[in-house]
This record gives structure tokens, sequence and C-alpha cells, in this order.
């Protein structure tokens, strides 16, 4: 019963997304101290090594990523001895799978680099709502962490640049590409976007969405980038932030039905049920074959 359990566990794990998980999960607390991360559980929290991911929860996705990459070996010997004055921080989650793919990736080439490993921080955050994509250890504070994987690389302490969820080629081909200071990573306007709200405040960001969307309009890669940035501010605790970045994401993508639902998440996690259906219903006039948008609009109308 025990094998049987275990490995149906990891079934669960390698069909997770980082992007949209939609299951609400319970809530998890913690505190700063509790960093030591627990091998016998399916998910990591705070700073982990190499070791960590190769234990029995784990190596089941990440050996095979690993070994089946091949490193562009002639491309790394071109950029090793500089990226080695450099710092690298990881932002991942062990139940996502985008991490499970370019992480075990990442350490195949910084291994390949010869890359000094005292010099690489690993964090493995969270994806449980009260701590969504945060870590025990507060490592993430300040970083606007939104997609994971996410990949900083730092030098003399200061970010130079990050890959964020996805190298835009393959993590060898970006890194020369970031040391030169010309990179641009995917989900960059998610960051755009995060500098504005900082800059503005909720109230000022709030009364210029017309014109914002006007000036980032074309620029997502997809519906789902500022979904998920919208999704992540709210559930750290910046709820009007994040519907006021939903809202936004409506008005950029107004004829695709999953920045409404996005919307309409949000609302009714706020039990704003009359608004959650508006937002539902015109996602559901966007897309009338969606079952899941009519899900949603039927969930919510049967709590006015």
């Amino acid at each position: 019963m025990r094998t049987t359990l275990f490995f149906l566990s990891l079934v669960i794990l390698l069909v997770s997304s980082c992007k949209e998980k939609q299951d609400e999960n319970a809530a998890t607390d913690y505190t700063a101290e509790e960093i030591t991360p627990d091998p016998v559980e399916d998910k990591l929290l705070g700073k982990i090594k190499k070791e960590e991911l190769v234990k029995p929860a784990f190596i089941e996705w990440f050996q095979p990523a690993y070994d089946d990459y091949q490193v562009n070996t002639e491309l790394v010997n071109s950029f090793k001895e500089e990226l080695a004055g450099y710092q690298i921080e990881v932002f991942m989650g062990t139940w996502c799978e985008d991490s499970q793919r370019e992480i075990p990736t990442l350490y195949k080439v910084l291994e390949a680099a010869d890359f000094p490993m005292d010099q690489l921080t690993v964090v493995a955050i969270d994806d449980e709502l009260d701590n969504y994509k945060l870590s025990p250890g507060e490592e993430e504070k300040g970083k606007n962490i939104h997609h994971v994987p996410t990949i900083i690389f730092k030098k003399d302490s200061k970010e130079v640049n990050r890959i964020i969820e996805y190298p835009v080629r393959t993590i060898e081909e970006d890194i020369p590409v970031i040391l030169g200071g010309n990179y641009t990573p995917y989900y960059v306007t998610a960051d755009q976007v995060h500098n504005r709200l900082q800059t503005m405040g909720p109230e000022e960001f709030k009364n210029n969405l017309e014109a914002l969307a006007e000036e980032f309009k074309g620029k997502p890669r997809d519906v789902y980038e500022l979904n998920t940035y919208a999704k992540t501010i709210f559930r750290q605790g910046k709820q009007e932030e994040g519907i006021q970045v939903a809202k936004l994401n409506t008005m950029i993508f107004a004829e695709n039905g999953n920045s409404f639902a996005g919307l309409g998440e949000r609302l009714a996690d706020l039990e704003r049920y009359e608004e959650a259906v508006q937002a539902f219903q015109k996602a559901v006039d966007l897309a009338p074959d969606d079952s899941e948008f009519r899900g949603f609009l039927e969930d919510a109308q049967a709590k006015l």
C-alpha cells in the first residue's frame, strides 16, 4: 500500500502546473527557522542542495531530465571563466513541472562550466494557498518572483538579469547574452507592470488602467502572464492590487475568455460574487464551449 501511495503522489506531482494551479490547497504555516527540507515529503521548502533533489521523492523527475540533456560544451567553455565571477540565485518549486524540466538542466550546465557551487543558491518555494510562491526564510522577499523557476544572475551581489520560467533559447545559449547585457527574458511584462504598480501605488494604478492597457497592449507573452502575476500578488496579501492587475489583463486581452476567468476567480476569492458572475459570464460569452468557464459561472451564481 505504501508503494502504491508513493507512486500515486509522484503522478500527481508531475501533472501539476506552476502557472495556474486550479486547486485551492489548505494553508501551511511555518516560521523562518524551518528551512531544512524533509526528504520523505513530495515537496521541499527553503534553501536546498542538489543532494535533496536526487532523493526518492524527486529523483523520478530529476534524474531523467539531467541524464537526457546534452550540454553544448563548446559554448559553455566560451563563457565559463566569466560566469565564475557571478552569483546565481534560483527560485523553484519541486511541485512545478517547469522547475522539474529546467533545474536539472541548469545543474548540468553549471557543472559543465565548473561553476563554484558555493555561489549558487537554490530556494524551493511553496504552492499552498496562504504561502503561495513564498519560502520559509523569505528569500524571495522584494524580488518579484511570479513565475518559477526564476534564475537570477548577480554581479557583486547586484542583479544583472534573470531567466523567467523558460530560457529564450537554451540555458547555455542564454547565459552569454545575459553576461553581455542584452537579454530580455520571457514574462518581462509582468516585471514592468510590477514596477509601475510600485511607483504609482494601487490607487493611481487603478485610476489609470485605460492608459496602462494602451501602454502594455501587445507586450505580454500570453494571457497567462499577467493572470499569474495577479494571482501571485493576490495570494500574498495584495488583494486589491491583484484585482486591478487582473482587470488590466482583461483590457489587454479583451477577446480572450481566460483573462475574464482570471478576474472572476480573484473576485470570487473575495466573495464578490456579483462582480465574479459578470466576469465569468464574459468568459463564457467569449468561449461558449468551455466547460470550465461555465462551471465557474454556475458556482458563482449559486453563491449569490
